[in-house]
C-alpha cells in the first residue's frame, strides 16, 4: 500500500542533505512540461531533416543511432544534456543473456528456450509473450555484438543473478561505460550527427503520423527536426515525483540515484498524442546508505539486519533486488544494520569517516549494548537484542537455520560497543512506459502502431518487465537490445518511405 511522505523518515531530500554536495549533484535535474502539438509552431527558427531521429543519448539511443546510420540512414541524435546522460553511463555494467559465446567458452549449457522459461517465471507471463521470446533470443546476441564485434572488455567470469540457477550475468570489466563508449565510437564511425544541449519539447504529428520533434537549443531557438522515423529513447522518470506518484505510488518519496535527465518528458510527449502506457507499479532499486551513495560497503552482508520492530527479516547476503522490494514495502521503507566494534575496526579509513559522519548526524547510533543503540534510533531494544542473541547462537553453531545465510558471512556480533545503522532504499529505474511491439513500434491505446514512431530503452521497459526485476543486467540489456533492433527496424522502414 502507498504510504504518505510524512510517514517516511528517509526521503530523497533527507538523503541528499545527509550526504552533502556529491549526492546533491546526483539528485539535481529539472522537470519539463510537455505540451502536445499537432503541427510545427510558428516560432520555429530552423528546420533540420533526416531519415531517422533519435531522442535521448543513453545506451538505447546511441545503439539505435549507430545501427540506423550503419544501415545507411541519415541519422541525428539529440540529447538534452551536454553529455551522454542516460543511466547506462552510471550502471555497474552487468548484461543478462543466454546462449552466448562466453557461456560456450566457460562450458555453461544454456539456451534461449531455458532463458524464456526463466523470464516467464519472473513476471513475463503477465506481459506480451512475443516480447519475452524476443528478449530470450536477442539478449545473448547483443552481448556477443558488444563483446565479439565491438570488443567491449568483460570480466572473465559469469555470475548468477536473481533467482536464476544458470550463470547468465556478463559483467563489463570496469562499468557500463565500457559498453556505452564502444557503441558511441561505432555511432560516430557510422556518421551519426550528435546534437547536445537540445531538449525535445514535443512531437510533431501530421494526420496521426509522427514526423519529428520540436526541440529547444541552448540559445533558446526552437528547432524543428523532421524525420521519416523517430525513435524515443529518453529513459525513465524516477526524477519526476508527479509521475512516480501517478504510476508507481508505492515508491513515492523514495530517494533516487538515476541520471539527472530522467524526468519523464519523453514518455509524456508520446502519451500526449495517444501512446499506450504499460506498467504495473514496479521499480528497479538497491539498498541505500544515507552517508554514502551507490552500493555502499557499509551495507555489510556480515552485519545483522532488522526492521523497525527489531526483527531480523532476510538473509543479509541474499539477492539485493529481492531485499529491496521487501524493504520498499515496509511502512517506513527503512531497515537497520547491527555492527560491533570488531566490524567497525575492520573498516578502511574512508568508510570509517562516513561511518563517523552517520554517528554525528544521528542516523547511526552507538551503545554499550545493542539494545541501547537501538533505542537511540526508536527501535525496540528488547526485540533487537533478542534477535541478536538468536543470531549469535546460530553464528557460533555455524548454521543460519532461519534464512540460510552462508557460513562465510555468518560471524558472531558480540564485541562491545555496538552500533545500529539506519538504512533505506534507492530507486535505480522505473518499470513502465510505452507499449511497444517486437518491431519496437510504439502502440496507441487501441493496440495499433503509431506511424513512424519507435522507442527503445527504459522509456518502454514496461513492455518487458512486469513489476519486479527478473535479474540484475536485464534492464541494461533491454536498453542495448531494444536500441539495436529499433535502429535497424527504423532504418529499414525509412528506406522504403
Amino acid at each position: 500500500m502507498r504510504q504518505s511522505e510524512s510517514a517516511r523518515s528517509l526521503t530523497r531530500r533527507q538523503f541528499a542533505a545527509l550526504v552533502g554536495g556529491g549526492m546533491l549533484a546526483l539528485v539535481g535535474g529539472g522537470l519539463f512540461g510537455c505540451t502536445p502539438k499537432s503541427e510545427a509552431s510558428a516560432n520555429v527558427s530552423k528546420t533540420v531533416s533526416c531519415d531517422v531521429l533519435v531522442v535521448g543519448g543513453g545506451g538505447a539511443g546511441v545503439s539505435a543511432a549507430a545501427m540506423a546510420a550503419g544501415a545507411g540512414a541519415n541519422t541525428i541524435l539529440i540529447e538534452k544534456e551536454a553529455w551522454l546522460a542516460g543511466s547506462s553511463s552510471l550502471a555497474l555494467g552487468t548484461l543478462y543473456g543466454a546462449n552466448t559465446q562466453m557461456q560456450k567458452e566457460k562450458g555453461v549449457d544454456d539456451s534461449a528456450e531455458d532463458f524464456l522459461a526463466y523470464l516467464l517465471r519472473r513476471g513475463g507471463d503477465k506481459l506480451d509473450r512475443d516480447i519475452q521470446v524476443m528478449c530470450s533470443e536477442e539478449f545473448g546476441k547483443t552481448i556477443d555484438w558488444l563483446r565479439e564485434d565491438l570488443h567491449v572488455p568483460f570480466k572473465n567470469t559469469l555470475s548468477l543473478k536473481g533467482t536464476d540457477t544458470v550463470a547468465r550475468a556478463h559483467n563489463c570489466k570496469n562499468s557500463a561505460y565500457d559498453a556505452l563508449s564502444a557503441v558511441t565510437a561505432l555511432a560516430r564511425e557510422n556518421g551519426v550527427q550528435f546534437r547536445f544541449g537540445m531538449p525535445a519539447e514535443s512531437l510533431v504529428v501530421d494526420n496521426g503520423a509522427v514526423t519529428g520533434v520540436l526541440a529547444r537549443s541552448g540559445a533558446g531557438e526552437l528547432v524543428q527536426y523532421g524525420a521519416k522515423k523517430t525513435i524515443m529513447a529518453t529513459g525513465g522518470f524516477c526524477r519526476n515525483p508527479e509521475m512516480i506518484d501517478k504510476y508507481m505510488p508505492d515508491y513515492s518519496g523514495v530517494y533516487t540515484e538515476v541520471g539527472v535527465g530522467l524526468t519523464g518528458e519523453g514518455l509524456q510527449m508520446g502519451l500526449d498524442i495517444g501512446a499506450d502506457y504499460v506498467g504495473h507499479g514496479g521499480t528497479n532499486g538497491i539498498l541505500a546508505c544515507p552517508v554514502e551513495p551507490g552500493q555502499s560497503k557499509l551495507i555489510s552482508t556480515k552485519a545483522m539486519w532488522v526492521n523497525s520492530a527489531g526483527e531480523r527479516f532476510a538473509n543479509e547476503g541474499g539477492q539485493t533486488h529481492d531485499i529491496y522490494y521487501q524493504v520498499a514495502h515496509f511502512p517506513d521503507q527503512k531497515f537497520f544494520a547491527v555492527y560491533d566494534q570488531a566490524m567497525y575496526d575492520a573498516l578502511d579509513s574512508g568508510l570509517k569517516a562516513n561511518f563517523d559522519r552517520g554517528l554525528k548526524s544521528g542516523v547511526f547510533a552507538k551503545g554499550d549494548t545493542a539494545a541501547e543503540a537501538a533505542e537511540a534510533l526508536g527501535v525496540s531494544g528488547q526485540a533487537l537484542q533478542a534477535s541478536l542473541d538468536a543470531y549469535n547462537k546460530m553464528a557460533r553453531a555455524g548454521e543460519d537455520t532461519r534464512f540460510k545465510k552462508k557460513a562465510a558471512n555468518l560471524v558472531p556480533i558480540e564485541k562491545a560497543p555496538f552500533y545500529v545503522l539506519t538504512m533505506g532504499v534507492c530507486t535505480h529505474g522505473s518499470f513502465g512506459g510505452y507499449h511497444v511491439n517486437t518491431d519496437l513500434q510504439v502502440l496507441d491505446t487501441s493496440g495499433n502502431p503509431i506511424p513512424n514512431f519507435y522507442s527503445a530503452g527504459e522509456v518502454c521497459c514496461g513492455s518487458f518487465i512486469y513489476d519486479d526485476y527478473p535479474s540484475g543486467g536485464c534492464g541494461l540489456n533491454w536498453s542495448y537490445t531494444s536500441g539495436r533492433l529499433a535502429g535497424q527496424k527504423a532504418a529499414a522502414a525509412a528506406a522504403q518511405a
